[in-house]
C-alpha cells in the first residue's frame, strides 16, 4: 500500500524574535530567554494556530460537521532554532490510511538558505459528536 499523498495548506514565515520566544517559554513553564538561547524546540508547531493554516484544517472538519481535536505530535530535529532568525515553514496534510476519523499534519521547517531544520507530526482526531436528540447532558 503507497503513502497517501500530501496536500499543501501553506508556506508560513515562523518568526523568533527574542520577545515571541520568551513569551513561548514562560507560557509552557520555561526560563526566561537569554540572548543567543536557541528556540524552545516546539516553538515552530505554533504555526499550526496561524489564521492560514487553522482555516484550513477546520474547514476540512467542517466537511464532516465535526470538530479538530489534538491527539499526538512528533518531532523531528536535525539542526536547532536560533533567536532572531527568519525560517519557513510548509505546513501539509494528508488522511491518516488506517483511521477514516484522523487526519495527520505535518510541518517542514527550513533556514533562510533552504536548509531543512525540524519536522514536526500532529495526529488530529475529526470528532463528530453523533448525539442529536438532545437527551442528557
Amino acid at each position: 500500500m503507497s503513502e497517501p499523498d500530501w496536500t499543501l495548506i501553506a508556506e508560513v514565515e515562523l518568526a523568533t524574535a527574542p520577545d515571541r520566544i520568551a513569551a513561548f517559554a514562560a507560557a509552557v513553564g520555561g526560563t526566561g530567554m537569554e540572548a543567543g538561547d536557541h528556540v524552545p524546540a516546539t516553538f515552530a508547531f505554533t504555526v499550526l494556530s496561524r489564521p492560514e493554516v487553522l482555516g484550513a484544517l477546520e474547514s476540512v472538519a467542517a466537511d464532516r460537521s465535526a470538530v479538530l481535536v489534538h491527539q499526538a505530535q512528533q518531532f523531528r530535529y536535525e539542526h536547532a532554532l536560533e533567536v532572531g532568525r527568519p525560517y519557513q515553514v510548509a505546513v501539509d496534510w494528508r488522511r491518516n490510511p488506517d483511521r477514516d476519523d484522523r487526519i495527520v499534519v505535518r510541518g517542514r521547517v527550513r533556514d533562510a538558505a533552504g536548509r531543512h531544520c525540524q519536522e514536526f507530526l500532529a495526529d488530529i482526531v475529526l470528532f463528530q459528536n453523533r448525539r442529536t436528540d438532545g437527551a442528557g447532558s
